[in-house]
């Protein structure tokens, strides 16, 4: 069976000014966490390499995060094609997956399965089948996925995110709670976690605990997109749409290169929600219709991609009015200059 050996490869910087780029041969690799004071070692990467992509789905790659997978030490049929190599397998699962198209994740699905059936012990098939699985609110064969996955790799903190947000949708608060403190003290650089507990304390309401999180979070990356939602909503919570409605306009989605900066796409949704408060309905359209725009994002569990297209579509029609009102505004005082 095909097996990766690789050690931290998997850990992600999401804060520039804590982990400066590493770089392989030609190429640089800024999304790359390696364990705090450990220098880079080619012994551990004999084979081939994952690498994360940003719609959270594990690719599989070639030594040193490029190049082709290497083969599988068997081959499995699906369909009547034979399969050679699990890692281009799973590479070609996750693209059909990330057209969003509930068909294409059907199909994507049954891809991952038949790799599972044949290599149940390779990481990718796992943690992408829990995935699609959450991506279909199938959240207990989720969470059976995401425990294989955490076998295989127990050093990945995104795992342990999903296991506590999952068991956290199915009840299992405690059992939620304790994964997203594992994942936090797997990554202490990634303010994810945090942000999650934070958000779990929020809806239980209490704040207080809440605020704990977030400023522990804060002092991982105060600038953190995630970390701004999460005080963004506590505002929200406490009624004071328009401080809630400043820190979103405030808070920076890209670095000052205009690198894009990886953050939770519910971003959008409570930007939209606070905006539609402060009646900036152009905005709110706006926000919705960018949330809208990443249909495989875990959100959509909590709330459907038809309940944000009708708010969308409300937002739109206040927009239009209030564009309308206006300009009749401006035309009545022209009439009374002239």
């Amino acid at each position: 069976m095909l097996r990766f050996l690789l050690s931290f490869a998997l850990l992600f910087s999401f804060s520039e000014s804590l982990l400066s780029q590493k770089q392989i041969g030609n190429q640089e690799y800024a999304e790359i966490l390696w364990g705090k004071n450990e220098e880079f070692d080619t012994s551990d990467f004999p084979d081939g390499s994952f690498v994360y992509h940003s719609a959270d789905f594990i690719l599989a790659s070639g030594k040193l995060f490029s190049g082709k997978p290497p083969d599988s030490k068997g081959e499995f049929t699906f369909e009547n094609k034979t399969i050679k190599n699990s890692g281009e397998w799973n590479n070609e699962a996750v693209k059909i997956a990330l057209s969003g198209k509930e068909t294409d994740r059907a199909l994507a699905k049954k891809m991952l399965l038949a790799g599972v059936r044949f290599d149940p012990q390779f990481f990718p098939f796992r943690y992408n089948l829990g995935r699609l699985y959450s991506i279909d609110f199938q959240y207990k064969e989720a969470l059976i996925q995401f425990e294989y996955a955490k076998a295989e790799m127990p050093e990945y903190f995104k795992t342990y995110l999903h296991i506590g947000i999952l068991s956290e949708m199915t009840r299992e608060v405690y059992y939620a709670i304790e994964h997203l403190k594992i994942a936090a003290k797997k990554n202490p650089y990634d303010t994810e976690a945090l942000v999650r507990l934070s958000d779990h304390y929020i809806s239980t309401g209490l704040k207080n605990r809440a605020y704990i999180y977030l400023n522990e979070a804060s002092k991982i990356q105060e600038t953190n997109p995630n970390v701004k939602l999460g005080y963004a909503r506590l505002e929200m919570e406490k009624g004071n749409y328009h401080i809630a409605y400043k820190i979103f306009l405030k808070t920076l989605l890209s670095s000052q290169e205009g690198k894009p900066i990886p953050y939770d796409k519910k971003f959008h949704y409570y930007f939209a929600e606070t905006a539609s408060k402060v009646t900036d309905y152009e905005i709110a359209e706006r926000e919705y219709t960018k949330m809208l725009s990443f249909p495989n994002d875990p959100f959509f569990a909590s709330v459907s991609a038809k309940v944000i297209a009708r708010r969308r579509d409300i937002a739109r029609k206040f927009a239009e009015a209030k564009r309308t009102q206006l300009d009749d505004s401006e035309e009545v005082n022209e009439e009374k200059t002239e």
